[in-house]
């Protein structure tokens, strides 16, 4: 894995929308938390395969065995996280379609993904997805959302559905890679879920080295869009949190994210710093308006963060750093920004350069990537 000099972390980079097909993959997963089961004989129709056909079996997040073609050609990237998750194993080429909000919901993403602008976009894939579309298509096998519903239809459709799983833990977004990997099941695609395996791991050792002996722990209000919504107790973000050296405020609410909550709780959280995620919904806000707009949800000018200016618009690039593979880079950048005297050493610019670099096969400029950092478009 490339290293800088100046920089002790792994290297990565991408970006994307929606219109296009995918392919590509490398290796064997080591000490993966997903059981993955093969078969090579004739498994019937399965989950909607045409009799005859070779399956395998892979194992989701939350133990449900799926069986899928034992070759996939054709994918249809559904599931938010999921494009970049594709990219990432290398397997873009194999996306057949994906969501129309892919289109034009992360700016970054129409710069780094290759194929995005050119993939189809299937219209209401959230709520009313059409399994025709997909079909006529020829996609095999759906990445898509955790919706018992749209699984049946998808499986009832004749075709795979991969539904998003979470067990709540920070490591989720390893093991939700190498399931990717092991679907794609080439060389490329697990060679990069074993590295970016390696780079999660190498990452969360070194800010979690460094954090260890802190004794007194900021308060972080994580918002999830605006300062009403949180993250809550079945979120991994409270680990997140406090690996970065900090104590999550919202951590007695119930429930993952988007929870919410009133002006009064913020006030009596009172954290010392405040983090924005998914800042202007689809993260395409300026920084300046995405904290604005938080801020005009309420009278918080007597809280700790924002009477010493420590309110922060989270990068976006090509996808929520909440949600998808940045995830990794998110610990990081909070850390940081938490305990700068711990971090520096970490160039994040440097860091984001190497990232996108080798999980999305882009080669940022560094102007590029101050722009993400600052949460500003491309120009």
């Amino acid at each position: 894995m490339k290293q800088q000099d100046h920089n002790p972390l792994p290297p990565q980079l991408t970006r994307r929308g929606f219109v296009g097909l995918g392919a590509l993959a490398a290796t064997t997963l080591a000490s993966s938390s997903l059981l993955i089961a093969c078969t090579g004989g004739d498994k019937g129709q399965g989950q909607g395969q045409p009799s005859g056909a070779k399956t395998r079996t892979v194992t989701n997040l939350d133990g449900t065995d799926i069986t899928i073609p034992d070759v996939v050609t054709k994918v249809a990237a559904v599931f938010g996280p999921a494009y970049e998750r594709i990219v990432a194993v290398g397997a873009e080429d194999r996306i057949a379609c994906d969501g129309d909000y892919h289109i034009s919901g992360w700016p970054w993403s129409n710069v780094v993904y290759a194929r995005l602008n050119e993939v189809p976009g299937i219209p209401n894939a959230h709520s009313d997805l059409n399994i025709e579309d997909l079909i006529g298509m020829g996609v095999q096998l759906v990445f898509s959302f955790p919706n018992p519903q749209q699984t049946e239809s998808i499986n009832n459709g004749g075709l795979v559905a991969v539904p998003s799983a979470v067990t709540g833990k920070f490591r989720d977004i390893v093991d939700a890679l190498n399931l990717y990997a092991q679907i794609f099941n080439d060389p490329k695609a697990l060679a990069q879920a074993s590295a970016y395996e390696q780079y999660f791991e190498d990452t969360l050792t070194l800010v979690k080295n460094r954090t260890a002996d802190i004794s007194s722990r900021p308060s972080v209000y994580l918002a999830y869009t605006d300062l009403l919504h949180a993250y809550g107790n079945k979120s991994d973000m409270a680990e997140v949190i406090e690996a970065a050296g900090g104590m999550l405020a919202s951590q007695e609410l119930d429930g993952f994210s988007n929870v919410e909550v009133t002006t009064e709780q913020v006030l009596q959280w009172n954290p010392d710093f405040i983090f924005i995620d998914h800042a202007g919904s689809s993260g395409n806000a300026s920084a300046e308006d995405a904290i604005a707009a938080a801020l005009a949800t309420g009278d918080f000018s007597n809280v700790t963060a924002v009477k010493n200016n420590r309110v922060k618009a989270t990068p976006t690039g090509v996808f929520f750093w909440d949600s998808g593979i940045q995830k990794i880079l998110y610990l990081l950048y909070i850390a940081k920004t938490l305990h700068p005297s711990l971090f520096t050493d970490i160039d994040l610019k440097t860091s984001l350069i190497d990232f996108y670099q080798q999980f999305f096969f882009y080669d940022l400029t560094d102007n590029q990537a101050t722009r993400i950092l600052n949460h500003q478009d491309p120009t």
